[in-house]
């Protein structure tokens, strides 16, 4: 069912400062980039008693990658599947994707992952760093139900659209269960990064530790980056509203956190907490 889902990453909400909203909006444009969605997907629009499902998410997180400092941010969903078909089970913290191979259990297709920026705007100890724009990664992800509805172990392997964004390859695991109204999840996550990934976001060039005395060269290697673990909770109010929380703490490890932006400006403990509602409906009675 092709969506358009939150996409958090674990992040610190230490000392939050209240910042301007960043509106993160994936236009359903995208899930056509991500190459054709299957035929018979995307036939659903035209059928009359096709569900839409629509909703958005705000929560904190931080506002780089080892940050102390929080912000605000919001997120959009859109979905869609066939009168007949259930509503499926999806982790906040997956990208946009488009099923290409298979279905049931086993999906193989493209995915788009929102990557985020940093600047001095973030935290003025950031002082002759390089500005890193936001972007996203494009790749491939699979996932599979070892246990149908109760286990799914997923992966994800994105390219920034730059050559110099790096590869960086999201593994993750989610045991679901569901009690009446209510479906609750949890599951390990785990990030790791090529060379090109890591210096992005962890180098410190020599250069910017001659202007900045908070900060010592650094030369970030590539490997694991980050171990974790997320829980989300979700509760149909109803056929057509659902309400959900979700959160994800994340540590960072290896070279990431031996960085001089971890050790003396940010933290190695990310957290990101989220909050969000759906409305489902058809666009005939």
């Amino acid at each position: 069912m092709p969506r358009l889902p939150v996409h958090g990453r674990a992040h610190s909400n230490r000392q939050f400062r209240p910042r301007a909203v960043n509106l993160r909006l994936y236009l359903v444009a995208a899930l056509a980039a991500c190459t054709p969605a299957r035929a018979d997907d995307l036939s659903v629009l035209f059928d009359r008693d096709t569900v839409f499902s629509v909703g958005g998410f705000t929560g904190v997180g931080p506002r780089f990658q080892g940050s102390r400092e929080a912000g605000l941010w919001g997120l959009p969903y859109l979905s869609f599947r066939k009168a007949d078909e259930p509503r499926d089970w999806w982790s906040p913290d997956d990208g946009l994707d488009a099923t290409l191979l298979g279905g049931g259990p086993v999906q193989v297709g493209a995915v788009l992952d929102f990557r985020e920026g940093r600047s001095r705007a973030d935290d003025h100890r950031l002082a002759g760093l390089p500005r890193v724009p936001a972007t996203v990664g494009l790749g491939l992800f699979g996932e599979v139900w070892p246990i149908p509805d109760t286990l799914r172990v997923r992966a994800e392997v994105t390219q920034g659209v730059r050559a110099h964004d790096g590869i960086v390859a999201k593994l993750g695991a989610d045991l679901v269960g569901r009690f009446g109204r209510f479906t609750l999840s949890v599951g390990p996550r785990f990030v790791v990064g090529d060379a090109a990934a890591m210096h992005l976001d962890f180098d410190v060039p020599v250069a910017a530790a001659l202007v900045n005395p908070v900060l010592a060269p650094y030369r970030a290697s590539a490997g694991p980056r980050a171990a974790g673990a997320t829980a989300t909770v979700s509760y149909d109010w109803s056929e057509a509203w659902q309400g959900l929380g979700y959160v994800r703490y994340d540590r960072l490890i290896a070279s990431a956190a031996n960085s001089p932006i971890v050790r003396r400006v940010g933290t190695a403990n990310e957290l990101t907490v989220a909050v969000g509602a759906i409305y489902s409906f058809r666009m005939t009675p």
